[in-house]
């Protein structure tokens, strides 16, 4: 199995992004800024979308989506936590939970997490929540605008509150990295800034499974200031764990 994770910046829609996207193989896929005018061009099997921009006509959004035999069924979700989208993935070969992210710290648009700073900001309020409500195996997965080379006090904490969960962040076990240190870049900036902002947290049959971890250069992706985030299950050793 592969998820990937990638924020594709305004949009799927230019055909030599879609070429990119598809070169992928993903099975299961995580696409902040996705519009969900894009998702039909991807062929998926199933797709969920979110957005909280309500005011633009053509918003992006955060979407979820599935290829081959794998489905996705919506889970239980609180409309205020923008934009973190809990999901039942499904298949004959494995079922687990996953949160797709994509993190905005204060700026939600709407809701009682709009303005909210400190330890009143969204992310701690949807760790808490859905660590309790997404039980067995599971991933957090996405864009979260931080890491260990930016808000890394931050990335630090959220590491300190999955791990007593069951979390581990794939990634720094994958490459024996401690929490503050990394070797990739996954967004570069118009100043040509690096940072390592996208993450997968999962639980031990994730732990287990993980075969690759691969964070292709952000320098190479097209039309997108992110790169993407390749994860590899081997289900065989999912399932058995």
């Amino acid at each position: 199995m592969r998820i990937v994770i990638w924020n594709c910046m305004n949009g799927l829609g230019n055909p030599k992004q879609i070429e990119y996207f598809n070169k992928l193989k993903a099975d299961i896929a995580i696409l902040p800024e996705l519009k969900q005018k894009n998702i039909d061009g991807l062929k998926a099997n199933q797709a969920i979308w979110m957005t909280n921009n309500h005011t633009n006509k053509v918003p992006k959004g955060l979407g979820v989506l599935s290829f081959g035999d794998w489905d996705l069924e919506p889970l239980d979700f609180d409309e205020d936590m923008e934009l973190y989208i809990p999901v039942k993935v499904m298949s004959e070969k494995a079922t687990f939970n996953l949160l797709a992210v994509w993190n905005f710290y204060f700026e939600c648009k709407q809701g009682r997490f709009m303005g909210a700073k400190g330890d009143a900001q969204l992310e701690w309020a949807a760790i808490a929540r859905y660590s309790e409500q997404l039980l067995g195996p599971c991933v957090f997965a996405g864009d979260w605008n931080l890491g260990p080379t930016f808000a890394q006090e931050n990335f630090i904490r959220i590491c300190d509150e999955l791990s007593p969960k069951g979390f581990s962040s794939l990634y720094h076990d994958f490459y024996n990295l401690e929490h503050t240190d990394s070797r990739h870049s996954t967004f570069i900036t118009p100043t040509k800034k690096y940072h390592h902002l996208d993450h997968f947290f999962g639980t031990k049959e994730f732990l287990d499974g993980m075969t690759n971890y691969e964070i292709p250069s952000v320098d190479d992706a097209i039309l997108s200031d992110h790169s993407p985030i390749i994860l590899d299950i081997d289900l065989t050793r999912f399932t058995n764990s």
